[in-house]
Formats: structure tokens, C-alpha cells, sequence
């Protein structure tokens, strides 16, 4: 997980306290770090996942980290079969669409690179 861009402000006062929670399988989560007070952060974090048979999505929910709890600013998901098996690398900026598609909320930068 690379960057993020333009991602909505869910915020009254302030920016987005950013963070991208990520999943193969929802019984197994991983996340980045929180990047305080930016609608454009910066994580440069890596993640492992060993792909099981039927692993072809990877989901991507972005949220805004509150002192109560947590808003969605928008999700996105990776179809790794179509984009990523059999090419080796992903290097593209994920768009996370608004309602009906009619707006953005932003957008994330994803590297992924498979090694069978």
C-alpha cells in the first residue's frame, strides 16, 4: 500500500486520520498505520498474504481513525485474477467509488507482486 489521493474528508474540522485495512479472507485482516490530519498519505507499507485456492479478491476499506470509533471514507476491491496472476505485478492507483459510481472518494496506489 502506497499512497493514497484526493480521499474524502469525513471530518468536520480537520483532515482524514487515514488508515487502509486490507483482507484476502475477513478472518485474517491486516492494516497500515494511521497517517494523522492528510486527505493525501503516504504509507509505503508492505504485506504478505500466502494465497490459499479460492483467495481471487482482495478487498480494500479506508478508514478515518476517530477518538470514538472509526468512518469509512470508501473500499475498493482487487480482482487478482484478472490483474494480477499470471502477469507477476499490479502497479496501479484504485479508485474508490462513491455512491452508483457517480463521484469519487478517492483514490489508492497498490503495488502487488505474485510469486507462485
Amino acid at each position: 500500500i502506497v499512497e493514497g489521493r484526493h480521499l474524502k474528508d469525513e471530518d468536520i474540522v480537520g483532515k482524514n486520520d487515514a488508515y487502509v485495512e486490507l483482507y484476502l479472507d475477513k478472518d485474517y485482516k491486516q492494516r497500515t498505520t494511521t497517517v494523522h490530519n492528510s486527505n493525501s498519505p503516504t504509507w509505503n507499507e508492505k504485506f504478505i498474504f500466502h494465497l490459499q485456492k479460492h483467495d481471487d479478491d482482495l478487498h480494500l476499506h479506508i478508514y478515518d481513525d476517530d477518538v470514538v470509533g472509526r468512518d469509512s471514507v470508501g473500499s475498493a476491491k482487487i480482482d487478482l485474477k484478472k490483474h494480477v496472476f499470471n502477469k507477476g505485478r499490479y502497479d496501479e492507483w484504485v479508485k474508490l467509488p462513491a455512491m452508483l459510481g457517480l463521484r469519487s472518494k478517492g483514490e489508492i496506489h497498490v503495488i502487488i507482486e505474485h510469486h507462485p
